[in-house]
């Protein structure tokens, strides 16, 4: 019994770990599926927090190519030069530090932005409609690279329909090994039973 009861132990583990391991992946990549059908003028995010896959070198060596970064949704009014910025540009998310804040034509605040990496500010001020939020200093290395590929048809396969099958597998199995546990233990108890009816005689 001590041994099936160890398996049995042993399998809650395993489905610990898998929930653990896929279930923020498929949650990510859930969210940003669904951010980006329901606004595609929007970043998708939760509760106000937005992960950026970062497609270029642009912001290195404080960013690099492939991070996965969270940024914060904020006030425009209240950025000021130095902040790290997300924004869109013709439907593309840019992060850029903020080099100088001017005034538009019309009165409301310029961002003129500039990569770290880069030897000149960036061509086109941001409008505050276009930013997304601030650079609150998180980041995930590579992760960014794998975020991109769970959104092709590949990765959905890989990330989302093979850890929930396998996920279901799982729980099929766990189930299994709890009813053939049970069924042994019940069974060794009528027979401790039986046992004690023969030493006490009974018929």
């Amino acid at each position: 019994m001590s041994r099936g009861r160890g398996r049995v132990a042993a399998s809650g583990v395993v489905g610990g770990v898998l929930c653990i391991v896929f279930v923020p992946v498929i949650l990510i990549n859930a969210i940003l599926i669904a951010g980006s059908f329901a606004d595609p003028d929007e970043l998708p995010g939760v509760f106000g927090i937005k992960p950026v896959a970062v497609l270029s070198g642009s912001m290195e060596p404080a960013i690099q190519t492939g991070d996965l970064i969270f940024v914060e949704s904020c006030d425009p009014a209240a950025l000021r030069e130095g902040d790290v910025v997300c924004y869109l540009s013709s439907g593309k998310a840019v992060t850029h530090r903020i080099a100088s804040v001017t005034e538009g034509e019309d009165g409301q605040p310029r961002y003129v932005t500039q990569g770290d990496a880069n030897n000149a500010e960036d061509r086109l001020a941001v409008s505050a409609d276009q930013v997304q939020g601030v650079w609150n200093g998180a980041r995930v290395a590579g992760l960014g690279n794998a975020i991109l590929f769970m959104q092709t048809a590949p990765g959905m396969v890989l990330f989302i329909v093979c850890p929930l099958a396998l996920f279901f597998a799982w729980d099929i199995w766990r189930q299994r090994r709890l009813d053939k546990a049970e069924k042994a233990r019940t069974a060794q108890l009528e027979a401790e039973l039986a046992a004690l009816r023969r030493v006490q005689g009974e018929p």
